[in-house]
């Protein structure tokens, strides 16, 4: 099993960065270690083996899996949040270690250690279109119910979009406060409840649905306290506060389900497995082998990428300078939790009075190249975080290359409505290195193929650099992109800002 366990323990490793980086994901980090008491569960009450996969067919299957590491983790290098990759390698090594017990018992023997092998999975993230889905529906949905409680309680509240108002505040639903985290968590623990009470199929669906329920109902409550708070001025101070609580609450009631539907039996502890001989599941050939082809996976991945980062000529020096002189010039603040979320190393926010009376917000985030900076710099984009300002998305209007001298800045352009006026709202993020001859550099990396170029070009680890911009006033699309390309030459200048 150590081939197995050493296989699990890359698969940990690289997806520790989500877990660190992603609050949504932070319970990963207790998925191997529930993982790893189900599997002792289940080998304390582990049948007798039977007839085991014959010994070629295993290695030949193992061989497979472990071969398909290499050029999946070369993959997974450059795109550390690409959600298929990331369930592509704990397959492979799901595969492994069910093949593993295939061949001490039998396939039957295999398939009843699966579900804590499976439940692995639960450490992984959702698929984008899910996740962005049930967010910006948990937002629309508790900042509803929250204002007709409010309303009904005596406080006018009106919802608008992820937002509440109420008097002269504005109480903002955000993704923590959604019911995304506490439903992700609560579901990773319904199954482990299941697991662990041995309940039937039927009981595990039961449970499974409630720990939506639950989730759902601690977070509204938990939005409705926080907006009583926010009236009090003292939202900030308790926000963390309130949001562990509630997620005590969450699973304390999850297992106070679980054992009151869990069926009331003696252990069911199989005495005549501990007496079974004991097989290995490979040659130790072969999990020297298999130990050697990891870890030469490891360093050929990270050879090809030091390579090619060697090649790169020096990113163009650039840095955003407000026009402090604007009509109307305020420069914002990051919320703390924002600076917590992203990470970056510098940052600023601000808005103006531009040309023609339009209203002009700007914000930019650096990070230094790092193992984090792609995934930090594209994990929050227009169409979920304009929501949580109360705007609704009308278009999506592609890419568009604003050129500001040798500078080239990839704008994803939107339109968002406000209460019947349109938003033009331009995101890009721009990575630390030069454009080739007649490339097209597009926002984000959304197709297998832009991903797969960042594979064959080497590039990891890029210094990244959002700007987003939302412009009001603006009378057409093309009358917005003039007026960004006339501020921007202003507000982006060439060589190293302060601070840098």
């Amino acid at each position: 099993m150590i081939l197995v366990a050493l296989f699990w323990l890359l698969i940990f490793n690289q997806q520790r960065l989500e877990w660190t980086v992603n609050a949504v994901y932070s319970y990963g980090w207790a998925v191997p270690f529930l993982a790893g008491f189900l599997f002792w569960e289940r080998w304390r009450r582990r049948p007798l083996p039977g007839e085991p996969l014959k010994p070629a067919l295993a290695i030949a299957i193992a061989a497979v899996l472990l071969i398909a590491y290499l050029p999946t983790r070369v993959i997974q290098e450059a795109n550390p949040d690409w959600v298929k990759i990331n369930w592509g390698l704990t397959g492979l090594t799901a595969g492994v270690s069910l093949v593993a017990l295939a061949a001490i018992g039998g396939v039957r023997y295999s398939a009843y250690f699966a579900f804590p092998i499976l439940f692995c999975f639960t450490a992984l993230p959702w698929p984008v279109w899910m996740e962005t889905y049930l967010i910006q529906e948990l937002m629309r949905g508790n900042a509803s119910i929250c204002a007709e409680i409010l309303t009904m309680c005596g406080i006018p509240a009106l919802a608008e979009g992820n937002l509440i108002q109420i008097a002269n505040h504005r109480v903002n639903v955000e993704e923590a406060c959604s019911g995304i985290r506490s439903l992700q968590t609560a579901f990773m623990m319904s199954l482990f409840l299941g697991e662990f009470h041995r309940l039937s199929i039927v009981r595990r669906a039961a449970l499974m649905l409630a720990s939506f329920g639950v989730a759902f109902l601690v977070n509204l409550l938990r939005t409705l306290l926080l907006t009583y708070l926010t009236g009090q001025g003292t939202a900030d101070k308790w926000h963390d506060t309130v949001g562990t609580v509630g997620m005590l609450i969450c699973l304390a009631t999850l297992w106070g389900i679980s054992e009151w539907i869990r069926p009331k039996g003696a252990d069911d502890s199989n005495s005549a497995a501990s007496k079974e001989p004991w097989r290995v599941a490979f040659p130790i050939w072969f999990v020297v082998a298999g130990c050697v082809w990891l870890a030469s996976a490891e360093a050929v991945t990270h050879g090809w990428y030091i390579y090619h980062e060697k090649q790169l000529p020096p990113p163009k020096q650039w840095h955003v300078a407000f026009p402090r002189e604007a009509q109307n010039y305020r420069e914002g603040k990051f919320p703390d939790r924002t600076l917590a979320l992203l990470k970056f190393n510098r940052g600023g926010t601000a808005d103006w009075i531009a040309e023609a009376g339009y209203h002009f917000q700007m914000y930019y985030l650096d990070w230094d190249p790092g193992r984090v900076s792609k995934f930090l710099s594209s994990s929050h984009y227009p169409t979920v975080c304009m929501p949580a300002t109360g705007l609704t998305l009308v278009k999506e209007m592609g890419v568009w290359d604003c050129k500001l001298g040798e500078l080239q800045v990839p704008f994803a352009t939107y339109i968002f409505d406000e209460r019947g006026r349109d938003v033009y709202v331009f995101h890009a993020i721009i990575e630390d290195r030069p454009l080739r001859p007649g490339e097209h550099f597009s926002y984000r990396q959304v197709t297998s193929e832009e991903r797969y170029d960042s594979v064959r070009r080497g590039e990891r680890n890029l210094g990244q650099h959002v700007i987003g911009i939302a412009l009001r006033g603006a009378s057409s699309e093309e009358d917005a992109r003039e007026l960004v390309v006339r501020v921007l030459k202003n507000v982006i200048r060439p060589g190293a800002g302060p601070g840098t």
